[in-house]
């Protein structure tokens, strides 16, 4: 009775425990003693940080292989195939997030070409003329199904794609204005 006893308060230390240890999850729910993880990729509103987390892992575990702890990761904003000469805010925020959780695993990552806000200006590995071992980079397009995004990390020397992750959100309200495209500023020759 007693060991019965040990292995239910157990089995209830895990079960509260393991939710707040889950990497970039912030919801979990309890099933018959079975953990059961939200769609990260379809809840309302959006949890971008913990989605593209998640991305990150998965791609690091494609490309853990090829990608060693001293090569340098530089991320480039996503591509908008409507509108390809263009940025947006969501072409820089998947890669900054994405590339700060790299950071977190203790990569080398230059997220300077992507950086939205002051807290991840500083990370800028490899500014001092260092060539990139690896790019992070992709492209996301309108769909019916929502926006489709694409990402990539390509071995630079090799010209190959080491690693990969594919997914779809919903394109509501805030999607929507995170990827319109923002306006580019030209100067025109004086000629014209």
């Amino acid at each position: 009775m007693a060991m019965k006893k040990a292995i239910m308060l157990t089995r209830a230390a895990l079960c509260c425990a393991l939710p707040m240890s889950l990497t970039g999850c912030e919801t979990a729910i309890m099933s018959g003693g079975t953990l059961l993880a939200h769609d990260l990729f379809n809840q309302q509103p959006h949890n971008f940080t913990a989605q593209n987390y998640a991305v990150a892992d998965y791609l690091i575990q494609q490309a853990e292989t090829y990608i060693d702890r001293t090569s340098l990761i530089i991320a480039k904003p996503l591509i908008d195939m409507q509108t390809p000469k263009m940025t947006s805010t969501l072409a820089k925020l998947i890669p900054e997030q994405i590339g700060v959780r790299l950071s977190q695993l203790g990569y080398r990552a230059n997220l300077k070409a992507v950086s939205t806000t002051p807290e991840t200006i500083y990370l800028g590995a490899g500014e001092d003329g260092e060539e990139a071992d690896f790019i992070l980079t992709g492209h996301y397009f309108r769909a019916k199904s929502g926006l489709d995004i694409k990402t990539r990390i390509i071995d630079i020397k090799n010209d190959r794609i080491v690693a990969s992750f594919d997914y779809t959100i919903d394109y509501d309200a805030e999607v929507r204005d995170l990827a319109a495209p923002k306006p580019v500023i030209v100067k025109l020759s004086e000629s014209e």
